[in-house]
């Protein structure tokens, strides 16, 4: 888990991961939350099955890069978006992240304050060197998001770019 000023972003057990899976607000109600506004789309539903949930089980691995993370706005008790990695470091040290905010709570710096954690939570782990993160170079909100965080532009591939940030050596403020 991980705490900042206005958040607790925190990871889902495998329990909590498949009832997610079957009913977010049912999950939420459990964990005395009130509910994300977003409704979990088809993709995220056939990445928890045929990703999240095999590693997650696996225990040689660990749980928390194969998991969502919640995140939780402290002062509501409300689940405002949700974050993963896309697995552990490889064999350079990357690890790839994923986000996403409820519209009412876009542009508000939850995102930005999120993902500040994260690289704090990240830089205690000796494997991960660097953060990636893919979006669409449309994506302005996501784009501000990373440069905030002092993540700078790595790549391009068609519409696609990456972000990268190493994580060594750096300590940013929550």
């Amino acid at each position: 888990m991980v705490e900042t000023k206005r958040l607790i972003i925190r990871p889902l057990t495998a329990d909590e991961l498949i009832s997610h899976l079957n009913s977010p607000n049912d999950l939420a109600k459990k964990l005395g939350l009130t509910p994300s506004q977003s409704l979990i789309d088809n993709e995220t539903k056939e990445a928890i099955k045929n990703d999240l949930l095999p590693n997650i089980a696996d225990p040689s691995k660990d749980p928390n890069f194969y998991t969502m993370w919640i995140i939780i706005e402290k002062s509501k008790m409300a689940i405002i978006g949700g974050v993963c990695f896309h697995g552990e470091p490889n064999e350079k040290g990357e690890v790839e992240i994923g986000y996403g905010t409820d519209l009412e709570f876009r542009n508000k710096g939850y995102m930005t304050e999120t993902i500040t954690g994260l690289v704090k939570w990240t830089q205690k782990n000796i494997k991960v060197r660097s953060i990636i993160a893919e979006t669409e170079d449309t994506n302005v909100s996501s784009i501000r998001v990373l440069e905030k965080n002092g993540f700078i532009l790595n790549k391009r591939n068609g519409k696609t770019i990456i972000y990268k940030l190493s994580t060594k050596n750096r300590f940013l403020p929550l």
